[in-house]
């Protein structure tokens, strides 16, 4: 290649600027409008030759060859020199799972449940969220973490249905997209992984809120569940804590004191004789005291729930609400569904919001986007706080409540040989 280009006039008043041969042997010339556009590329040649010059004038002539003839293929591509580095830097992170040891994700799930224990969770919330895990990693259960790919992960997260037959709601992907997320925090803490795959995800964001609560039917047949056998009459203080009394599941299973190495929530808390129940600052989701107003049913309740030595905070109360819930065929658990119960009918009781906030320890904003939209009739509302132990155990003896319990036991699986192998064993 020539050192400097020359210029020539041509044809219509235009200059040409002849660069020599490029690298190919092709002639490289440019043409331009007037000779002063033309001086100032020669100029601007000059500077970039002045920028360039020393790092170009070191490399060997095959080195300059080698370069120019790959920028020449990827502007042949349609490419640009930085979208390739782009695309390169992408690639990289995409696929940087290298790994200082490689551990195996059943291994992964087990590591995670002893550090989330030892930071003071729930053996429930351990155990729920454990059960994720190895619903995903069934058959991959010795494959190193590492390995799993995001559009594993991905494509099984849309593939997962609720009980009732619906695929994941957006509210229930994030969820456990958080959850898997603290599976490989893990695995990249310990050095297992170095990139956590939920980051490769698409978020979930946006998410409306859907209002529910349930039916005075339903309430009736979980306390009836839950009151029809000795076993299962251990959760009775958490269920009429909820239904009767606005706690938060997280408040009676003290998950925050736990944590905090904190006094937990306990009958020590509960004045049954003046109908009063105190969750201390240690043990309230917003860390400001109340005092609760027992309602006379929660009072009823929670009196038979102690003669009954019901643990505060519940132990296994996932499973047993699980085998209530299984008894009279219920598939969806709301969310925080017992306190919303108890929120929407204390409206009826207090006729007063700000009243029914003192109880529940959030916000009048809250309460009537939650609660008031769904505009219950007070006649329902009032039949809500009439669910009596005594009411429940006469509907125990009734054949409505036989048909239920036999209905749900006609859609629930015939259990697989293993299991009946178990049972018998």
């Amino acid at each position: 290649m020539k050192k400097e280009p020359t210029k020539r006039p041509i044809k219509s008043g235009r200059w040409e600027l002849d660069y020599g041969l490029d690298v190919s042997g092709k002639k490289l010339r440019r043409t331009y409008k007037t000779e002063d556009d033309a001086d100032t590329a020669i100029d601007e040649y000059r500077t970039e030759v002045k920028k360039r010059g020393e790092f170009w004038a070191r490399l060997a002539p095959v080195e300059r060859d080698l370069l120019v003839g790959i920028l020449q293929d990827i502007k042949a591509k349609g490419q640009t020199l930085q979208g390739v580095w782009a695309d390169w830097q992408r690639w990289q992170k995409d696929n940087q799972q290298t790994t200082t040891t490689p551990m195996p994700y059943a291994d992964v799930i087990a590591e995670f449940k002893h550090r989330k224990l030892g930071a003071g969770k729930t053996q429930r919330y351990v155990d729920e969220v454990a059960d994720l895990f190895s619903r995903f990693g069934k058959g991959r259960e010795k494959q190193p973490i590492h390995e799993i790919q995001p559009s594993e992960l991905e494509t099984w997260i849309n593939a997962q249905k609720s009980p009732n037959g619906e695929t994941w709601s957006l509210s229930t992907k994030r969820t456990n997209q958080g959850r898997f997320s603290s599976l490989w925090e893990v695995a990249k803490a310990k050095g297992w992984c170095s990139l956590n795959i939920v980051d490769r995800l698409e978020p979930v964001t946006n998410i409306g809120v859907k209002v529910e609560i349930y039916s005075n039917e339903t309430t009736l047949h979980i306390m009836a569940a839950a009151l029809s056998s000795s076993v299962t009459q251990q959760i009775l203080a958490p269920l009429a804590l909820g239904f009767f009394g606005c706690m938060r599941p997280e408040e009676v299973e003290s998950v925050k004191a736990i944590q905090a190495g904190k006094p937990v929530f306990g009958w020590d808390n509960i004045d049954l004789k003046h109908g009063l129940a105190t969750v201390s600052v240690d043990v309230a989701k917003t860390g400001d005291q109340r005092t609760i107003r027992l309602q006379p049913i929660a009072v009823e309740w929670l009196k038979l729930a102690k003669e009954l030595k019901n643990p505060l905070p519940p132990v296994n109360e996932r499973r047993l609400v699980d085998q209530c819930c299984e008894m009279i065929g219920l598939k969806v658990w709301i969310r925080d569904g017992l306190r919303k119960n108890c929120a929407t009918h204390l409206r009826a009781i207090y006729k007063n919001d700000y009243d029914v906030v003192k109880d529940m320890g959030n916000s009048i904003r809250v309460l009537l986007k939650h609660y008031a939209d769904l505009h219950v009739p007070e006649s329902v509302s009032l039949e809500h706080w009439e669910i009596s132990p005594n009411k429940v155990r006469a509907y125990i003896k009734s054949k409505t409540w036989r048909d239920v319990v036999t209905a749900a036991s006609a859609t629930r699986p015939a259990p697989s040989a293993n299991e009946t192998a178990k049972s018998v064993s």
